[in-house]
């Protein structure tokens, strides 16, 4: 009996074909891409909303600071936040339309020399205006 050089009897291989190989290296490669762009993704909406959550604490804090007296309540353009340097704010104080109120606006947002598209936010408050809480001290000493 002579071997002839190509089998005919087929025996169950052992492996993977290249072709497997290919594909199966082809389908990881689209998932670790995948993966990598919502890590990238993911890391850009952490970092806005911290941002974002900066700019509100420091409106806050500056509310604060005007509505407690540690700031004058008068109207400010452009000033740079101490705690955050690469953040800017602005103080506008408007009379309103009930008497002895003023609307005090915080503006803060990152400053616009360093970013092109900067994150801000606005916080608006009633406060009472000092001038007119002097006139009702002095009217109720006048009085009693």
């Amino acid at each position: 009996m002579s071997r002839s050089p190509f089998r005919t009897s087929r025996t169950p291989r052992r492996g993977l074909s290249l072709l497997e190989v290919i594909l199966a290296i082809a389908i990881l490669g689209g998932a670790l891409a995948a993966i990598g762009e919502l890590i990238r993704l993911g890391t850009r909406s952490a970092l806005a909303a911290h941002e974002l959550s900066l700019s509100h604490l420091l409106a806050d804090t500056r509310m604060a600071e005007v509505a407690g007296g540690a700031l004058d309540l008068e109207s400010v353009s452009t000033a740079t936040c101490e705690e955050a340097p690469d953040w800017v704010y602005s103080v506008t104080v408007q009379s309103s339309q009930q008497p002895g109120l003023l609307q005090v606006e915080v503006l803060v947002q990152q400053d616009p020399a360093q970013f092109a598209v900067p994150i801000s936010y606005r916080v608006f408050r009633f406060l009472p205006d000092p001038e007119y809480v002097k006139q009702l001290e002095e009217e109720y000493q006048a009085v009693y």
